[in-house]
């Protein structure tokens, strides 16, 4: 425990009722213009690309483009800022300062409380404006989801920030070190207190040394990045998910076939969206947005993702044969039934034709005698020329059958 009181800043991923459409490129100047007009429909959106430079890579100390849609803040909640990204994710930023003697699991808690019951206050208003940003023009690009009425937090990360003057704090060592312990790198607690790192940033837990003074801690700001392209995949991951249960457990696959299309455009798009948007940031953000993915097996999980893809495709294609070969199975009884009665047909026209040649001597006159054939069908019984048609197509459908099995 430690007797100062302590600022620290939650990152809250949440899912968001606002998306856009897939397919849209959200780094084009087209689009952000459109979101220019969207910001100006509601105080309460901040337009994040006003500020950007013209021209890529004119300015190699920010980043040059942002892949959020806007920021919600609002006057209520002043310490509360909403990054919404495409994807239908966003992410709760919020400052909070906690008064000391407390252990920094009770910090830690008290932290997630406290945002949990700041967001529930926040979103109904968060929602109506994210709602009423779908109307105020006609487009393509934006879709709703009504039925998201309820805030659903992802997780609660805390970061806590420390001025180096207090790293020479009685007991702010055993404290970083209990605040870091099951984090990736708790060794991190003994490198700041010895002045060797200024952040910690792996699991949850986080530790900044010296906030920046500017808008937007690059550190802070890389962190919610992460967080949205981890947020996003682990949803299309689940969208995944969701396509091989209905395609093992569902009866309906055409169901199936528009989950996995769309989850699997959805999940490809993402990626290309996380390299496409990787080569704007600035160099420090780029190699920390490098480091902070691969220390949550960033790579795993969207190769996992690939994996899902072909287990539902394989079950799709496997469906599919089965389909085919009910299909072909179809066929065939249609084509020995046909052929049963085109037996049949036969048999009973050559009786019907020999009994009245034999009867009518004038069919055949041309012929120098009576045909030798004409005559033994039509002495044949109908019964035994049923029989005959009977017995023959049997032995067709048994040599289809041994010639199918082979």
């Amino acid at each position: 425990m430690i007797s100062d009181s302590l600022k620290l800043k939650t990152i809250s991923p949440f899912s968001s009722p606002l998306n856009i459409v897939l397919g849209i490129d959200h780094l084009s100047k087209s689009h952000h213009l459109f979101l220019q007009r969207l910001t100006q429909s509601n105080e309460r959106f901040t337009n994040i690309h006003q500020d950007k430079p013209k021209k890529d890579y004119q300015d190699i100390e920010v980043d040059t483009r942002d892949i959020r849609l806007l920021m919600w803040t609002s006057s209520e909640f002043p310490e509360l800022r909403i990054h919404v990204f495409p994807n239908a994710v966003a992410i709760a930023e919020i400052d909070m300062t906690v008064e000391g003697h407390l252990t920094a699991k009770a910090v830690g808690d008290m932290c997630s409380d406290k945002t949990e019951v700041m967001l529930a206050d926040a979103y109904p208003q968060f929602f109506k404006d994210l709602r009423q940003a779908c109307g105020f023009e006609k487009n393509d690009i934006l879709t709703f989801d009504d039925s998201n009425t309820q805030i659903d937090i992802k997780w609660t990360a805390r970061a806590l920030t420390l001025e180096k003057s207090q790293l020479s704090q009685a007991g702010i060592d055993t404290f970083l070190k209990n605040w870091l312990k099951d984090t990736q790198r708790p060794e991190d607690a003994a490198d700041i207190i010895a002045g060797l790192k200024a952040y910690s940033l792996t699991w949850l837990n986080y530790v900044l040394i010296d906030r920046c003074q500017q808008n937007e801690d690059p550190r802070i700001s890389t962190m919610v990045l992460a967080q949205y392209y981890y947020c996003a995949q682990e949803n299309c991951n689940g969208m995944l998910k969701d396509a091989i249960d209905n395609a093992y457990n569902g009866s309906d696959m055409s169901i199936t076939e528009e989950k996995l299309a769309q989850s699997r455009v959805a999940t490809r798009l993402h990626q290309i969206d996380f390299h496409e948007h990787l080569k704007y940031l600035n160099r420090f953000k780029r190699k920390l947005i490098h480091d902070i993915l691969s220390s949550w097996d960033f790579e795993q999980m969207t190769a996992n993702g690939q994996r899902m893809i072909e287990v539902c495709s394989s079950r799709l294609e496997e469906v599919d044969n089965k389909r085919r070969e009910r299909s072909t199975v179809m066929t065939d009884l249609l084509l020995v039934t046909l052929s049963f009665f085109a037996v049949f047909e036969l048999s009973l026209y050559l009786t019907e034709f020999s009994r009245e040649v034999m009867s009518r001597p004038a069919l055949d006159y041309h012929d120098d005698g009576r045909s030798f054939f004409l005559e033994f069908f039509a002495n044949v019984d109908v019964d035994v020329m049923f029989t005959f048609g009977f017995g023959l197509t049997f032995a067709l459908v048994v040599i289809y059958v041994l010639i199918k099995g082979k």
